[in-house]
């Protein structure tokens, strides 16, 4: 049998034998101070003139070779790391790190520096003493790299980590039986799960035993580290076991060990990087050498009764098991990787990665559309409403429905990472006992009762229980995902189920995506909560069964967040869904009343506040989608991505006035210009469409000397005064001052309810001649026009397509007679009318001014007038046309964006296909419904006129405006236009899809349904 220094009785020599030595061989003399040691004897020798130094007596049983290695280890830390503070090595007389005792003992001696400070154990464990003392072993570890001496290899050494069976034989000392039964959990549990993966790990001569009576803080600043004694441990070993011994110790007596682990780690990693695999065994590893001390102590204690050392450390040893043993421990490995800058858990990123990119794979969780549905935020948190109600079911319960009442909503959402005030039982204490679970880890979806649920994504069934005590919230199913080839593995969870949600569901069951898993549960089988249901995804089930926990300790929240990720990433739904609305909706529209003019109106008889635009979609404050099916001005979709990077890039770098040489703004009109046909190739940049109809008139009044102006019954062109006296809709209308004499209204060339019907060339020719016949009347009074102003599609006029060869005829009766012709395509440019880039061009003719608007700029104040270069030297008449901003390097970066969209995303192809499917449905609800006159409209421009008789076609206005306001209540914004308002206008962006036709079709026929 090998004898060791626990075999063999410290040394015992009095003051005077000890001054004696420290005079003969270190020629040292000063007090003698006994130190505490467990195997050897340990003095200060207090000098007067100098330093104090510490004479160390070794154990009989100490090999020379051991304590030459813990001088060389003492050289070569002083030698890498100078300022670190490790004791220094003083030489003997004879030059020697060592001498011998001549006492017939043979006991080796050495003298070594003494540290000033007090010992950690006496610290208070603030955050800031053990990030420093992680700093300090990290500097102790990253210096002894590259260390090696012979005696480090000690196979039989008891206290080495890596020999932790030796240490098992010894857990049968351990009493009482419980303390015995804690003790050997951990042995089991490192044969089964530690053992494994310590083959990979890094190996180095480490220390081994910076206990809290070994590191040294200073006195002055007791959360700084200054010292590090004793390395009479020092083996070679897992490079890990070093920083396990440590935090061993730093955290008996600390009241949130995980919290403390995670500073020291942190701390000891930002010196010397730690790798993952150490990270995964480390807490393990903590409470091996923590199960190692008391099976020692234990066995020690026995043999050596009279040792009080050996017990010192066994009673917090024992509590901080017990504290460890409540944490789960990949909950611990996950904590320290997110400490050390890694993600907490490995696969994290990728999971949350690959719901984002496939959220469009995803069912509805409840078989609806929440995105589109009227849903409401509740809040749990301190002093929200309700939560007075929390430890009353029932009263919660109806409050719960009240407030879905109050705010006219089907669905209420209770919030992710929300931290709450309900959580009010002793089930959400932490295990460890350390902290308090408040912040909810998934979404509540509150609702009507019994209200199915269906699976998301397709995946397995790995639990389906009804958690009783602790937990007590109700049947939960857990699916695992996916069964998709490309997915990264990770787990849903529904919780607050029926009972009967249970049925059929055993753990190995295959899910589809869409499949009912389940329904809301009643109060009195879902733990006492209103219906709902409490959804939450796991990318680590933490060895944890069907009691998954639902909330999450704010101080380790951070972790919580990678383990259960957003349910929104696979729910979608907006954010303005999950969190209290902002300003109250009726004080707003009371202050816009207030502030703003009051001749600007709203829309629908409710009106919407508006927060957020996305593609097709609007959103409003409670985070209702609608689809979006009349603003043609945000052209390629609401805040389409590469517009707005186009902005904030420009914007960044330069926004100015145009007297400045730009590039862009050349590249920008050369772009737009070679999307018109010849001679449209000079163009004026302005701000909005109505200053471009009104310096198209300029233009148009400039270039022939001339003033009068013809303009088609029913148009409207822009909101200026001179633009208002050349709009019949709007100075003809409600306020107006009819039209000044120098303006000239000819039919509106309407093929559905005009004098002359169909789109045939004699309708087209028919109502040129109204125009002919004006133009020869101004002729004939020698007031010829100068223009001829007329949109390529009417819009305000109620959605109307021109009949053939309207267009062709009238401009050639103006140009006749000296005029110019001025194409208004603010509306229907740029690819709305799917067959051809601008409207125009449906009517095979080149118009001498073209103004654009609106989509130029998808939203942008961004508008343009083009025209030819004889027009344009017309203009330059000596009068200089300047206009601040139309034309400057931000709106231009957007109008080139704009155009990139339209030609990447074959936009104009899109109108194209999905118009003809839109006009072919809405055509095919004309059999269901009779108070459809017509449909018509190229494109994505679209009118839907109502009449109260078809064979009448008196129109329908109040119906018009009824379905309107019905189809915004679920969820789909359309509008009405017309003389009679009773069109219902379409024109949404040009991203619209099949799909958003679809819903518009299906929504529109309800919306008839409901009027009749």
């Amino acid at each position: 049998m090998t004898v060791t220094s626990f075999d063999t009785a410290p040394p015992r020599l009095d003051s005077s034998a000890l001054a004696d030595i420290a005079a003969t061989h270190f020629g040292i003399d000063g007090a003698i101070e006994t130190l505490d040691s467990e195997r050897d004897q340990n003095a200060r020798i207090c000098c007067i003139d100098s330093d104090s130094y510490v004479l160390k007596i070794a154990n009989s049983a100490e090999s020379l070779e051991f304590l030459t290695m813990q001088n060389a280890a003492l050289r070569h830390l002083a030698d890498r790391d100078p300022a670190l503070g490790v004791p220094r090595v003083c030489p003997a007389r004879d030059g020697n790190g060592l001498a011998t005792l001549g006492d017939g003992d043979g006991n080796l001696v050495r003298m070594l520096t003494y540290l000033p400070g007090t010992v950690l154990k006496e610290a208070p464990k603030s955050p800031r003493l053990l990030t420093n003392l992680g700093r300090f072993m990290g500097r102790v570890d990253s210096a002894l790299q590259g260390f090696m001496h012979p005696a480090a290899i000690r196979p039989d050494f008891l206290w080495n980590l890596d020999n932790a069976a030796a240490c098992r034989d010894y857990v049968e000392a351990i009493e009482p039986p419980e303390d015995r039964a804690l003790v050997a959990t951990v042995f089991d549990r490192y044969e089964a799960v530690v053992g494994p993966r310590l083959g990979g790990l890094r190996c180095a001569v480490i220390h081994q035993d910076a206990n809290d009576y070994n590191v040294l803080v200073d006195a002055a600043d007791p959360e700084e580290i200054t010292g590090l004694i004793d390395f009479g441990d020092m083996v070679w070993g897992r490079q890990i076991n070093d920083l396990a011994v440590t935090l061993a110790y730093a955290l008996l007596d600390h009241t949130d060990p995980l919290a403390g682990a995670g500073h020291v780690a942190a701390g000891y990693h930002d010196v010397f990087p730690l790798q993952e695999a150490e990270l995964a065994v480390l807490m393990d590893l903590v409470a091996l050498r923590l199960a190692m001390s008391v099976c020692i102590s234990s066995h020690r204690g026995a043999a050596h009764p009279d040792n009080e050392y050996l017990l010192i450390s066994r009673r917090p040893a024992l509590e901080l098991l017990r504290r460890l043993a409540g944490i789960n421990p990949d909950f611990a490995h996950f904590t320290l990787r997110d400490r050390c800058g890694y993600p907490a858990v490995p696969r994290g990123a990728e999971v949350a990665g690959w719901l984002a990119e496939n959220r469009a794979r995803f069912a509805p969780v409840l078989g609806t559309d929440l995105r589109r549905a009227r849903k409401i935020y509740l809040p749990m948190t301190d002093g929200a409403p309700g939560v007075e109600h929390a430890a009353d079911p029932a009263a919660y319960t109806e409050f719960v429905a009240d407030w879905l009442a109050r705010h006219d909503a089907d669905f209420a959402i209770g919030g992710y990472g929300e931290d709450r005030a309900v959580y009010l039982g002793p089930q959400f204490s932490s295990d460890d006992g350390s902290a308090t679970r408040t912040v909810h880890l998934g979404i509540d979806l509150f609702g009507p009762r019994r209200h199915p649920v269906h699976a998301p994504i397709a995946g397995r069934v790995i639990s389906a229980v009804d958690n009783a005590a602790p937990y007590d919230y109700g049947p939960t199913i857990i699916l695992e995902h996916p069964t998709l080839p490309d997915g990264p593995r990770f787990w849903t969870l529904y919780g607050h189920l029926s009972r009967d949600s249970l049925d059929g569901l055993a753990p190995g069951t295959d899910v589809a995506t869409g499949d009912r898993i389940g329904w809301f549960g009643e109060p009195d089988e879902n733990g006492g909560w209103a219906p709902h249901l409490h959804f939450q995804i796991m990318t680590d089930l933490l060895g944890l069964d069907g009691n998954f926990p639902g909330v999450g300790e704010r101080q380790r929240i951070a972790v919580w967040r990678a383990i259960c990720p957003d349910p929104n990433l696979v729910l979608g739904l907006p954010p303005e869904a999950l969190g209290p609305p902002g300003r109250d909706h009726d004080r707003l529209r009371a202050a816009r009343q207030q502030r703003l003019g009051p001749s600007l109106s709203l829309s629908y008889s409710h009106p919407l506040e508006i927060v957020r635009g996305d593609g097709v979609w609007l959103i409003d404050h409670r985070g209702r989608a609608y689809l979006d099916c009349v603003n043609n001005i945000c052209h390629v979709g609401h805040c389409h991505p590469h517009v707005v990077a186009a902005l904030g890039h420009q914007a960044t770098m330069l926004n100015t006035n145009t007297r400045y040489l730009h590039e862009t703004v050349v590249d920008y009109a050369a772009r737009l210009t070679a999307l018109l046909p010849e001679p449209l190739g000079v163009c004026f940049f302005v701000c909005s469409g109505s200053e471009a109809n009104e310096l198209a008139v300029r233009l148009a009044r400039t270039h022939t000397g001339r003033g009068d102006a013809v303009v088609l019954d029913g148009a409207y062109h822009g909101n200026t005064s001179t633009l208002v006296g050349l709009s019949p809709y709007k100075c003809e209308g409600p306020g107006g001052q009819g039209l000044k004499p120098d303006v000239h209204k000819v039919a509106m060339p309407d093929p559905y309810r005009g004098p002359h019907r169909g789109m045939t060339p004699a309708t087209g020719q028919a109502y040129a001649e109204d125009v002919t016949r004006t133009v020869d009347a101004l002729t004939g009074a020698n007031t010829p026009p100068a223009f001829l102003i007329a949109e390529s599609l009417l819009s305000c006029g109620g959605q109307i397509e021109l009949p053939p060869g309207y267009l062709k005829a009238a401009y050639a009766a103006v140009r006749g007679a000296g005029g110019v012709t001025i194409a208004d395509e603010v509306q229907v440019g740029f690819g709305r009318v799917g067959s051809a880039m601008w409207g125009f061009e449906t009517q095979g003719v080149v118009p001498d001014i073209v103004t654009l608007g609106k989509p130029i700029g998808n939203g942008h104040p961004l508008a343009c007038v083009v025209t030819s270069p004889a027009i344009a030297r017309s203009f330059a008449n000596g009068m200089e046309y300047f206009n601040s901003f139309g034309g400057n390097p931000v709106s231009c970066a957007v109008g080139m964006a704009v155009l990139d969209v339209i030609e990447n995303e074959h936009l104009q192809d899109n109108a194209r296909q999905v118009g003809k499917y839109l006009l072919e449905r809405l055509r095919g609800l004309r059999t269901s419904h009779a108070m459809i006159g017509d449909v018509r409209g190229l494109g994505l421009f679209v009118g839907v006129e109502l009449v109260t008789d078809r064979t009448t076609r008196d129109p329908a206005t109040a119906a018009a405006k009824a379905v309107v306001n019905r189809a915004k209540d679920m969820g789909v914004l359309l509008s009405t236009d017309g003389p009679f308002d009773n069109v219902i206008k379409i024109k949404p962006p040009l991203v619209f899809s099949r799909a958003n036709a679809n819903l518009l079709v299906d929504t529109l026929d309800r919306a008839l349904a409901l009027e009749i």
